[in-house]
């Protein structure tokens, strides 16, 4: 009896995600609709729910494209990543590739970068709570120290380069606004998201500080560090600037001890 129920199970959840028709034999009609119909039912309630999920996840672009665009999206979304997840909050993590990949997207680049840095507010709001390294960590530190200190970034940290100004109309219609016309940016933004004082944020880093970030992230020490700045700076001031951006980096809880 078991095994029986088990199998109709299957063929329902088959029936509901594709188009299997095949559990119509083991249903009857209503007595008020028939059996193709309450199927379709069940088939229009399952892709609701997962637009829901990605409406709650992508309240911006969904905004941003309206009702109808983002049902699009989320209709052609569903049939190329089928949920594979218990937790809904997974469901939307292939997005912003999926919006790339859309022939319907590729005159709006826009959209997969509004996309993509929502998908990283999220996921830093959600990261783990470690502990971040502050400036009474950093002094500590013995002066000797310092040229082979190395760097970890907080679980919250990821890091995004965009093409447009994604940015700028996720601000403007994040503070309900109306958002400015979609640009290309004639060199990329370099775009760093974290989790600060319990929030998620964002913001773009200059050229110099994006390298460093990247470097350090790669296992550069801070002796290292300085001397790459030195190809844009003089060396004086080179250590005066890594300094100031480690600085920012600790104040901003950027790091966490790389022992961790």
């Amino acid at each position: 009896m078991t095994s029986s129920f088990e199998d109709f199970q299957t063929k329902f959840m088959q029936a509901v995600l594709s188009d299997d028709d095949s559990i119509l034999a083991d249903v009857k009609d209503s007595s008020k609709e028939n059996r193709r119909t309450l199927l379709g039912v069940y088939r229009h309630a399952y892709g609701a729910r997962l637009e829901e999920f990605l409406i709650n996840d992508f309240p911006i672009t969904y905004a941003y494209l309206g009702e109808e665009n983002f049902s699009a999206l989320a209709t052609s979304y569903a049939a190329a990543h089928p949920s594979d997840s218990p937790n809904a909050r997974w469901y939307g993590r292939h997005l912003p590739s999926h919006a790339t990949r859309q022939s319907a997207n590729q005159n709006n680049p826009e959209i997969a970068e509004l996309i993509a840095l929502e998908l990283a507010l999220n996921s830093a709001f959600d990261a783990a709570d470690l502990a971040p390294l502050g400036l009474n960590d950093l002094a500590a530190l013995p002066p000797e120290a310092w040229p082979e200190m190395t760097f970890a970034p907080h679980p919250s940290i990821s890091r995004i380069s965009q093409k447009t100004n994604a940015a700028e109309i996720w601000a403007a219609l994040s503070k309900e606004q109306s958002p400015p016309e979609s640009l290309k940016q004639p060199d990329p933004v370099e775009l760093i998201i974290w989790r600060g004082e319990g929030l998620a944020r964002y913001r773009p880093l200059a050229y110099d500080e994006a390298m460093i970030w990247d470097e350090a992230m790669k296992g550069a020490n801070f002796a290292a560090l300085c001397e790459m700045l030195g190809t844009y700076w003089p060396q004086e001031e080179a250590s005066i600037k890594a300094a100031g951006y480690l600085q920012t980096w600790l104040t901003s809880e950027f790091l966490i001890d790389p022992k961790t």
